[in-house]
């Protein structure tokens, strides 16, 4: 699709530059009277040109849209009749959905007299109890690639997990408990969401549990999660002709992550004790990138600490940040090259694993939940260090550099140098460098800025609102409308398919104010720029007038959320920074254009009534 879009553009760009060129080859040659004013005219010339492009490629994008949705799709949705497990829209009360948790009621922007906060962690593997005897699908590029073998650690032959790790957090206030569980997985939804909050539904109830909140690590390596890696043809076929609906993600690993989410959310209020809580940022703008216009990236590496009063308590270490990963997804070399298609059946945690590996050894606990991810993914020049790696090995460096610069934040050289050598000195800074063989290699405490933590005042708000939201993009409503994929799909009368979805709103003292968002939201809508234009509201820090920040794939795996303008399901946008035209496929996979209006729309009416 891709190169046939290309060619396309091509020929229509040949024609917009030969037809101009003959005409004004009959013209008389125009005269300028300065340099000056022919360096404007040729600026003008290029401008044009460029606008010319640029509308041609908005026509080809709005051609794509149509085709492949509209035609191909819309077809597909004729002809594939639901599964026994859609509803009807009319008929839904969205009120009498359960397992919703809105948050708090009341936010205040003070601390309750002497009260403090109060932390707790746990985790547990979900990895399902059959995993290494049944064979499960890698939730990556390619369906049908089947495994049962996690990579090891190869300096210690330590296997990796899948985990789901919580923590429970309360600012004394009395206004309740709130509970967030990362999963090592690529994404899950909503529907899937609330059969974790089923389980924890007596839970919250004696504990004061106000909001449970389940995100996802956006992993390429682990089990399936969304279905549509496993079985998708077998799944559409059967709830063709079956009214036993089988669903696209196997329900052992469900049931894995129910079971595996209780345990770590009952073990984090078990470990819940009293602290104070530490905010530090750091710019890793040398380790993330954008793949695709317009660019808008948040850089940031954000961290929240937490040193229990008691100091026989471990403590704990909180971090987003907007990267995807997925770079030990890419590792063909160690496959089969026998086969005629090749592919990793390893599953991983990628880096995240091993940037949790780093602090435990330092003495934390740790969660990462992901940020705003958009198209950004992994740079890994300065954790590759020109050392000749696998892509695995690669993910491991950029979990322990990522780890090292978390922990060492606040540190001077000296301290850093210090940790670095009590954790075993993960990077091999002895081994390389200075080499003359490793002419590329850094050490990663050298020129890395000092950052000093603030402490986080005991404020924890969050409020949270639930909405049914169209499926306008004919592929995703595909695959909910068969079950290939969990999300929980109403029908109307028209023809018309919806989900249900959530947003919330977070705020962490004066800290850390979050937008959370369902799906994998383009940098733009949160900080503007020229993809931010033609969008019906203002950029998120814009209409905030806050340093917001976003958690993605927070209670529901909605795909790529674009500016309406800038939406495309398989074409080209601009990159200002190249001059290039980048080819575009990530709305492939999102709930449809309107999408990101209906989620942050939503967002803004949960940030104006609590202001």
């Amino acid at each position: 699709m891709k190169k046939t879009i290309k060619v396309i553009i091509s020929l229509v760009l040949c024609c917009c530059i030969i037809f101009p060129t003959a005409a004004f080859a009959a013209e008389v040659e125009e005269e300028y009277k300065s340099v000056e004013e022919y360096v404007a005219s040729t600026q003008e010339e290029t401008d044009s040109s460029l606008k010319t492009k640029i509308m041609l490629s908005k026509v080809l994008n709005r051609l794509s849209n149509a085709v492949i949705n509209g035609v191909i799709g819309a077809a597909l949705n004729f002809i594939i009749p639901d599964s026994a497990a859609v509803d009807d829209f009319e008929e839904f009360d969205i009120d009498k959905y359960d397992n919703f948790y809105a948050g708090m009621d009341e936010f205040i922007d003070e601390p309750q007299g002497d009260k403090v906060w109060s932390l707790g962690y746990g985790k547990a593997s979900v990895l399902p109890a059959d995993f290494g005897e049944k064979k499960y699908a890698k939730g990556a590029y390619l369906p049908y690639v089947f495994g049962n073998e996690m990579y090891a650690d190869e300096e210690d032959g330590e296997k990796e997990d899948l985990m789901a790790r919580a923590i429970v957090m309360d600012d004394g206030s009395g206004r309740g408990k709130v509970v967030f569980i990362s999963l090592d997985a690529m994404g899950l939804a909503n529907a899937d969401v609330r059969k974790v909050r089923e389980a924890l539904k007596d839970v919250a109830e004696e504990n004061n549990i106000v909001s449970i909140n389940v995100s996802c690590t956006h992993i390429h390596t682990g089990i399936d999660s969304q279905g549509v890696w496993t079985d998708p043809i077998g799944r559409i076929l059967n709830n063709i002709f079956s009214s036993e609906v089988k669903y696209g993600v196997e329900r052992s690993f469900i049931e894995s992550v129910v079971n595996g989410s209780k345990k770590a959310v009952e073990d984090a209020l078990a470990d819940m004790t009293t602290g104070k809580l530490y905010y530090s940022k750091y710019n890793a703008e040398e380790y993330v990138w954008d793949r695709t216009a317009p660019i808008a990236l948040d850089t940031y590496l954000y961290k929240l600490e937490f040193m229990p009063t008691d100091e026989t308590k471990t403590p704990t270490i909180i971090s987003t940040f907007g990267c995807h990963p997925e770079s030990a997804s890419f590792d063909w070399a160690s496959a089969d090259p026998d086969k005629a298609v090749s592919f990793d059946k390893k599953f991983s945690a990628d880096f995240i694993w091993y940037t949790e590996k780093l602090m435990n050894a330092a003495g934390y606990n740790f969660i990462f939940i992901q940020g705003i991810v958009s198209t950004q993914t992994s740079s890994r020049h300065y954790s590759g260090d020109g050392i000749d790696n696998t892509a695995h090995l690669s993910a491991v460096r950029y979990g322990y550099e990522l780890g090292y610069i978390l922990l060492g934040l606040s540190m001077d050289e000296a301290e850093r140098i210090a940790l670095n050598e009590a954790t075993g000195d993960k990077l091999g800074i002895a081994k390389y460098s200075g080499k003359d063989e490793y002419p590329d290699y850094t050490i990663w405490y050298e020129n890395l800025e000092t950052v000093e933590a603030a402490e986080v005042k005991p404020v924890l708000n969050i409020k949270l609102k639930q909405f049914t939201v169209r499926i306008e993009n004919n592929i995703i409503v595909l695959l909910g409308k068969t079950s290939v994929a969990d999300n929980y799909v109403l029908a109307d009368d028209l023809g018309r398919y919806y989900t249900v979805s959530e947003v919330g709103y977070l705020e962490i003292g004066d800290s850390m104010k979050v937008y959370m968002s369902p799906g994998e939201t383009f940098g733009e809508l949160l900080i503007g720029g020229s993809g931010a234009e033609g969008f019906e509201y203002a950029p998120i820090r814009e209409y905030t007038d806050e340093d917001v920040i976003v958690m993605d794939l927070m209670n529901d795996a909605a795909g790529y959320v674009a500016n309406p303008a800038n939406y495309v399901l398989a074409g080209l946008q601009y990159n200002e920074n190249s001059g290039e035209f980048d080819s575009d496929t990530w709305c492939l996979i999102s709930y449809g254009q309107h999408a990101a209006t209906k989620f942050i729309g939503t967002f803004y009416e949960i940030f104006d009534s609590v202001k």
